[in-house]
């Protein structure tokens, strides 16, 4: 199935103005007790202890090969930690956790994925939009949020974007899309969302957040802590930073046309990787992430795909595409 061409009137929003997409299909874990940070830190990559209030934290849960169980955007609250996991993984995310849930602790975890919906804005006018719908979100620093009553509004980058996360009760979160919309937000795809992901070089729920994959290799050293203490996956993952020594990593290709995920690339030393997302850009034209060995990463590397029965050319390019 072609990928669609996203232009005119939403790309202009994106810069100038504002839209909205549907965040629904994100999993939300509540973790409540005195020691749900304690357990987020002992349980994934980045610094969990001392979390301010009232702020977001990224990172990841990893097994013991280091491999990605799930990213997490830990919502630190007075009343408990909201998780929000990749598309349908909440229930896989709690399970995760509660097996490791030592007897002392004092830690609830509940799937709260079908009681709440959520909404992005994203765009230049982002700000004014969410402060016009919640006093104060517009003021919001990077990784801050509030909360007005039972809505939640978080300050994020949205793939080098102004993004407001928007969390709420399913019997809420129709007025707040509505008043939105009434105050100049544009409906959105989620193929506008996932093009934005793809120019900006972010690793995605299902293609490079996978088990397949370490976290360093798809770009996530920003949800990665070197100097906690010890994880599932630690050892592997600082050997891996220590030694400067990847197996594969995250690069942007320049495409001569449509590659799909999960396309075989061939590098010029015959070294193998492999397409993880695509998508078709009205400023960049195909383009597409991949994982190569870092060998073969580099910016104007020629590498092939036989895709059916046409071999297509791309060029390693930097990322975010643009660059």
């Amino acid at each position: 199935m072609s990928t669609p061409l996203i232009a005119g009137e939403l790309d202009a929003a994106v810069h100038t103005g504002c839209v909205i997409f549907e965040r629904g299909a994100m999993g939300r874990l509540w973790a409540q007790g005195r020691d749900r940070l304690d357990l987020l830190h002992r349980m994934s990559t980045n610094d969990m202890t001392g979390m301010p209030l009232n702020t977001v934290r990224q990172t990841v849960l990893t097994n013991h090969l280091g491999r990605i169980v799930d990213r997490l955007d830990v919502l630190n609250l007075p009343d408990g930690a909201l998780l929000l996991t990749s598309p349908d993984q909440a229930g896989a995310v709690r399970a995760w956790l509660a097996r490791h849930v030592f007897f002392q602790d004092d830690v609830q975890l509940r799937d709260t994925t079908a009681e709440m919906d959520q909404l992005l804005l994203l765009g230049g006018a982002a700000a004014k939009i969410a402060d016009a719908l919640f006093a104060g979100a517009g003021a919001l620093s990077l990784q801050q949020l509030l909360q007005v009553d039972a809505v939640i509004v978080a300050r994020i980058d949205a793939y080098g974007h102004a993004g407001f996360e928007i969390i709420a009760p399913v019997d809420a979160i129709h007025a707040v899309r509505t008043r939105a919309v009434a105050a100049g937000a544009l409906p959105a795809p989620p193929a506008l969302l996932h093009l934005l992901r793809v120019e900006a070089g972010a690793a995605g729920a299902g293609a490079e957040i996978s088990p397949a994959y370490i976290p360093l290799e798809v770009g996530l050293w920003a949800a990665v802590s070197f100097s906690k203490g010890c994880y599932i996956g630690q050892e592997i993952i600082a050997r891996m930073e220590s030694r400067g020594r990847l197996a594969k990593t995250l690069v942007g290709l320049q495409c001569q046309a449509e590659l799909l995920p999960g396309a075989e690339l061939l590098a010029p030393d015959a070294t193998r990787g492999i397409v993880t997302s695509s998508a078709r850009s009205a400023r960049f034209g195909w383009i597409a992430l991949a994982l190569l060995k870092p060998a073969a990463a580099n910016p104007g590397t020629l590498v092939t795909a036989q895709q059916g029965a046409h071999q297509i050319s791309a060029q390693v390019v930097p990322i975010p595409f643009g660059r």
